[in-house]
């Protein structure tokens, strides 16, 4: 018998069809984040036994099984002659991943059958349900295509209470475009040190509005001209907004508040700033310091909680990125929809008032101060900022069009910036669309 298992665990793809059902498990039922356990030094066991390959595979299966799974649940329970036991978790995480592969996957379809009934079988606590996954998926393969145009295409997108939320929010209308910029894998963005319009040329990318560069990068980040000599970080084109709202920075003291993994930290020091990089997580922190390494760059790190730590003098200018739900990167991290709940929008939105008060006293007079949030939600965006500006030591200095490149549909009323995951469209549409992000800028008046 264990002659046989070991064999079976050797069939090619295998274990990362295994890996990608226990990642879904994870995101799923206990909330952890898809990008923590696929980080290739602290991520989940299972998934760093992988070769490089497997990993690829699986976090592809992952990432697409959490991107579709309101249609996968859909194709389910259609084909589906009894629902799958509640408790049956492993049963139901493997055939979502079976199914992402059937469905929105170019793979196999024998294989995705053929692994999962694999691991089903191999699993004694799923062995039972061998034959009912076998019909099941043999049956989403053989009718795919009616499947996909008539019961997939017409399932919703977005968890319900995300679904309202961005309803109350920004419209119906904006609701829908979001959900629908779910179904496009976003491209490479980058922000390079200088002469964008050169390495555009070198990368075969395209040179975005607001600066960056975007590219479809056929091979592996780290084998891309230009990645061992420092000369650009992967960034998306949103979160290099916030940095550039500081303005003329050269020579100056800035604090980059919540600063991991650096991208705005590496912002700054082009700029010329003398920058103090602070965050509370040690891996993150040392994820910052390797950047900062390859980029030949050099900050003040500092591990700190922004809620406990008091620097000695204030700052000529503060960037607050603050932690948030992340609801704006659902094109990059789809597994935020499943891992974040209202409650959670709540309680960063309290967090973040916390932080932007301290924030505020960190500046000099005359200095300015940025906060910005990778969230959907204006609970945890122009709520916070609105109450910060009312404070007497602080006035809004609006942003103009010009300091973004020219896109007003990014600014609100009162010049701070939004922007939405199906803004910055063009043509072909997977060319558009970016990360959702608030920023707005403050300037310290008072004492």
């Amino acid at each position: 018998m264990n002659d046989q298992r070991e064999r079976k665990h050797e069939i090619a793809g295998l274990a990362a069809r295994k890996a990608a059902a226990r990642l879904l498990g994870r995101v799923i039922d206990d909330g952890v984040s898809l990008a923590g356990l696929t980080d290739g030094s602290s991520g989940a066991a299972g998934f760093l036994v992988l070769d490089e390959r497997d990993r690829a595979l699986a976090r592809a299966i992952a990432t697409t099984a959490l991107r579709h799974r309101r249609a996968i649940e859909a194709v389910l329970a259609h084909v589906m002659d009894r629902p799958a036991p509640k408790r049956a978790r492993t049963l139901a995480h493997t055939l979502h991943a079976a199914t992402a592969q059937i469905l929105f996957m170019a793979l196999p379809d024998s294989a995705a059958v053929n692994l999962a009934v694999t691991s089903i079988a191999d699993n004694r606590a799923t062995t039972r349900f061998r034959g009912f996954a076998n019909a099941v998926l043999r049956r989403i393969a053989r009718e795919k295509d009616r499947l996909t145009l008539t019961i997939a295409s017409g399932a919703p997108v977005l968890p319900d209470w995300m679904e309202k939320q961005l309803r109350a929010d920004h419209s119906e209308a904006a609701a829908q475009a979001i959900a629908a910029a779910m179904a496009l894998e976003p491209l490479l963005d980058i922000t390079v040190r200088n002469d964008p319009q050169a390495w555009a040329d070198r990368l075969d990318a395209l040179v975005l509005p607001t600066g960056s560069l975007r590219l479809e990068a056929a091979t592996a980040v780290t084998r891309l001209p230009g990645y061992d000599e420092g000369a650009w970080w992967v960034q998306d084109a949103a979160a290099a907004l916030p940095a550039r709202l500081l303005g003329d920075v050269a020579g100056k003291s800035v604090a980059d508040l919540c600063a991991a993994p650096g991208g705005k930290t590496c912002q700054l020091i082009t700029a010329g700033a003398r920058v103090t990089a602070l965050d509370s997580s040690p891996a993150r922190l040392r994820r910052l310091q390797q950047n900062l390494t390859r980029l030949a760059m050099d900050a003040h790190l500092i591990e700190a909680d922004v809620l406990q730590w008091q620097p000695d003098e204030q700052f000529d200018a503060v960037l607050l990125d603050a932690p948030c739900t992340s609801s704006g990167t659902l094109r990059r991290h789809p597994d935020v929809m499943w891992a974040k709940t209202a409650q959670d929008v709540a309680t960063m939105s309290e967090m973040q008032a916390r932080m932007l008060d301290r924030a505020i006293d960190w500046v000099r007079p005359g200095g300015m101060l940025v906060f910005s949030t990778c969230s959907l939600f204006k609970l945890e965006g122009e709520a916070v900022f609105a109450d910060a500006a009312a404070d007497r030591r602080v006035t809004i200095s609006p942003v103009a069009a010009g300091e973004i490149g020219g896109l007003h549909e990014f600014l609100n009323n009162d010049g701070t910036v939004r922007t939405l995951p199906h803004q910055m469209a063009m043509e072909p549409k997977r060319l558009g669309g970016l990360d959702g992000f608030f920023a707005g800028r403050l300037q310290r008046t008072g004492p």
